[in-house]
């Protein structure tokens, strides 16, 4: 496995405007996680009715559990010389998933009814199978940008609480924005909405990639 080197770190407005993009990118992603995971259970909640307690129990341990599957996978894709279109690739993958996650609900609700699942259990499922793959890829997004935040190994630390506190910044605010207004318009339409953005920004990652790659090396002075 080829692992990325440490980067120099980029002085004045270019490494302020670098590392900016890349807190933003941690800030969309945990937007999104939050957005969904109470979009999920929007969308189960009819389905499989009864207790809305359940239901949003199942949902919450399918978030927490594909997240730390997730962090495992970004800890992986951070070593990696080609993390940012690796993390591209993700973003567009958990936005094509979301894009499907509509036409998914009711063929797999109804299978799962008819197979004689609970509500406890087919919630689960449920749950697991729609929302498990896009937030296990959304969760490789903080370890990933860290490291490509991280120049020196005293600075870890502080990155690391950078990231998380200003991504979870963006989750209150996804929470609360997703609670009070999102949830009054199509569910479905939010989730398609979410998954082309979450493509577009992985695309974005991808031809940044790209670009860097192909982007002659700038010689120092003197050779």
């Amino acid at each position: 496995m080829t692992t990325e080197p440490i980067e120099k770190g980029e002085p004045g407005v270019g490494g302020a405007l670098r590392t900016a993009a890349v807190v933003a990118i941690a800030c969309v992603c945990g937007w999104m996680t939050m957005e969904m995971e109470i979009l999920g259970a929007r969308v189960l909640v009819p389905k499989f009715g009864g207790s809305t307690y359940v239901v949003m129990g199942s949902v919450i341990g399918v978030f927490l559990l594909s997240l730390a599957v997730g962090y495992l996978l970004g800890g992986w894709i951070s070593r990696l010389r080609a993390s940012k279109a690796a993390l591209g690739v993700c973003l567009v993958l958990a936005g094509l998933w979301l894009c499907a996650v509509p036409r998914m609900v009711a063929p797999l609700c109804d299978a799962l009814l008819d197979a004689g699942w609970d509500e406890k259990w087919g919630s689960l499922v449920a749950a697991l199978v729609l929302f498990g793959v896009p937030t296990a890829l959304l969760g490789t997004v903080s370890p990933t940008v860290v490291r490509w935040l991280t120049h020196r190994a005293k600075d870890a630390g502080l990155f690391m609480g950078l990231v998380l506190a200003i991504s979870t910044v963006a989750s209150f605010a996804g929470c609360i924005v997703t609670a009070f207004y999102l949830v009054l318009l199509s569910a479905a339409h939010t989730i398609i909405v979410s998954g082309l953005v979450l493509g577009a920004l992985g695309c974005m990652i991808l031809l940044h990639a790209v670009v860097a790659r192909t982007a002659p090396v700038p010689k120092e002075d003197g050779r």
